[in-house]
């Protein structure tokens, strides 16, 4: 019995955040310097992706660019750097911006900017965050950041309303 209930621990815990925290992740604000929010969410970034460019004067940053396939496995680059992409792969880069409320309320966005190879297409499709054919995964993906972000900023958040 004993055994059944870890199980059944791990396996809910394995399902990832609910729609609540997510929600409370990206309404947050936070009383804390643009800079320094920034900062923190690019040490939070840092621990799954590179960071590329930074723009401290708007205060944001977008990760580099990564491989996935379809269904979201990651798709590591092999001899040359190059990454062997099949039909519906897609390009993920995420853009993190704080966002200025007045004073020293803060909040953070974490948007997806999404490329996807089609078969006989020269060229990738870009697809918006609201986009149908976007794979789920991403977003679940910046959801998580928003999220890690949120963990790693909330002794500065207000409490939620």
């Amino acid at each position: 019995m004993k055994h059944l209930l870890l199980a059944l621990t791990l396996a809910l815990a394995a399902c990832g955040p609910n729609s609540a925290e997510i929600k409370t992740a990206k309404t947050a604000t936070y009383k804390m310097k643009p800079s320094e929010l920034l900062q923190l969410a690019e040490e939070v970034a840092q621990d799954q992706y590179k960071i590329g460019d930074v723009d401290a004067v708007s205060f944001t940053f977008m990760t580099q660019p990564r491989f996935y396939g379809p269904e979201g496995d990651l798709q590591s680059p092999g001899a040359g750097g190059f990454v062997h992409m099949q039909d519906r792969s897609v390009e993920v880069s995420f853009i993190v911006k704080v966002v200025e409320f007045g004073g020293d309320d803060v909040g953070v966005t974490v948007t997806p900017q999404t490329f996807q190879v089609l078969g006989g297409s020269p060229k990738p499709r870009e697809l918006t965050p609201d986009d149908p054919n976007l794979p789920p995964f991403v977003k679940g993906r910046a959801d998580q950041l928003a999220l890690d972000i949120y963990n790693a900023a909330k002794s500065h958040a207000y409490p939620a309303k």
